[in-house]
């Protein structure tokens, strides 16, 4: 499987001086500042492929603290909102400057996964705990820290989560052609997408990888559509994914099935018109239909601020925070190392209902979901617009943790 290289340490010193002469901030951090105060920082994309998911992470956030009257153990906590544009240097920038500048000993935020993996670097030599929500295995496997927590679910869990629903529903489609996007996110997916396949006897007859911001997806359809798939399993998100979606519409490939194991959230799905996305099968980290109590108590909390359902990146600022805020509490302190040995092996009621945290790979254990896009006479209103019809949370098979860490 393709990896992410590792961060260049020069580009991590050079971004360390910089902030040394800078008073510019960026990202989701907390740091203790005078008078007992924490400054939590939300780093995260608001321009770029992902631009959507930087407002929504703070919404989240924000809700999280509003909970608990924006104090943790007697100190305020001050939110600052910053933007890494997508970029792993401009990431690595902002969140070095946060640390040297305002002491940052907290973040999270980073919705890509290349962005994440390389503040990861960071946050290992600064000491500082990172809480992810990128998609590459990488988080809890290879590069795994004891600094990063994970908490979106493993790509192997999303890949035989969503697949195996397609197999147990749809037993006569066998054959899979994926399209994949050619960084760390989804080459992870890719590599599971391989695993999950052959465990449930999948055949994959092809694959094509795109760069990050491709408009033009007419040359790969061509040529997954040669292959005679049943398939088309799309290993991409964010704007490509509504991009990928429209065009392959446009075949009129009635007979082929679209699956997104990682692919469209709410907010993209609503781009595309109810025809285009009616009978797509979606894994999903998150959607608003979760029957839990404190789901439930987010949702309506949600709708009530902001008029809208949350999605993937509202719960994730939401439920990341939370279970820090539970962990600090947990452990009467606000002291980095204090924090991360209360939130390894930790159980908690999360939005998912039960949760805990691998305590090696500090994967947060929780279930993934499928749903299913209705079709335009079935939607009741512009945010119905799929049904979950299956949650797994199978973890990755122990023989493929590259996580070499000692608890």
């Amino acid at each position: 499987m393709k990896k992410l290289p590792d961060m260049n340490r020069r580009l991590i010193l050079k971004a360390g001086a910089a902030a040394a002469a800078s008073t510019s901030l960026g990202g989701v951090a907390w740091a203790q500042g005078a008078a007992g105060t924490l400054t939590m920082g939300v780093i995260s994309q608001q321009t770029g492929t992902f631009a959507y998911a930087g407002e929504l992470v703070e919404r989240g956030a924000r809700l999280a603290l509003e909970e608990v009257g924006s104090t943790v153990l007697g100190r305020k906590i001050n939110l600052i909102i910053r933007d890494d544009e997508g970029k792993p240097a401009s990431g690595v920038r902002k969140l070095t400057e946060a640390v040297a500048s305002d002491k940052l000993k907290y973040f999270g935020g980073n919705f890509s996964s290349a962005v994440g993996l390389a503040e990861l670097e960071v946050a290992q030599q600064e000491k500082v705990l990172q809480y992810a929500a990128g998609g590459s295995e990488d988080f809890t496997g290879a590069r795994c820290s004891p600094y990063t927590f994970q908490w979106s679910a493993h790509p192997y869990t999303a890949l035989r989560t969503t697949l195996e629903y397609v197999r147990k529903t749809m037993p006569d489609k066998k054959k899979i052609y994926t399209l994949t996007a050619d960084y760390a996110f989804g080459q992870s997916l890719l590599h599971y997408a391989k695993v999950a396949a052959q465990e449930l006897g999948f055949e994959l007859v092809g694959n094509a990888n795109h760069p990050s911001g491709e408009r033009q997806y007419t040359q790969y359809f061509t040529k997954a559509l040669s292959t005679r798939p049943d398939i088309i399993c799309l290993l991409t998100a964010g704007a490509d994914a509504v991009s990928a979606v429209r065009q392959f519409n446009s075949f009129g490939a009635k007979n082929i099935q679209v699956v997104g194991p990682w692919t469209l959230e709410v907010e993209q799905l609503r781009e595309l018109t109810p025809q285009m996305r009616s009978g797509m099968i979606l894994g999903l980290n998150y959607y608003q239909d979760i029957d839990t109590p404190a789901n439930k108590k987010f949702v309506e909390r949600y709708i009530a601020a902001h008029k809208s359902v949350p999605s993937y990146a509202a719960a994730y600022g939401y439920d990341s925070f939370r279970t820090i805020l539970m962990a600090m509490n947990k452990a009467k302190s606000v002291e980095v190392d204090a924090v991360i040995k209360t939130l390894e092996g930790m159980k908690f009621d999360s939005i998912f209902g039960p949760t805990s945290i691998d305590p090696r790979t500090h994967q947060t254990v929780r279930p993934y979901y499928v749903v299913e896009c209705k079709t335009p006479d079935a939607v009741k209103s512009e945010f119905d617009l799929a049904r979950i019809v299956a949650q797994g949370d199978k973890p990755q098979p122990a023989e493929y943790s590259e996580c070499k860490r000692k608890v």
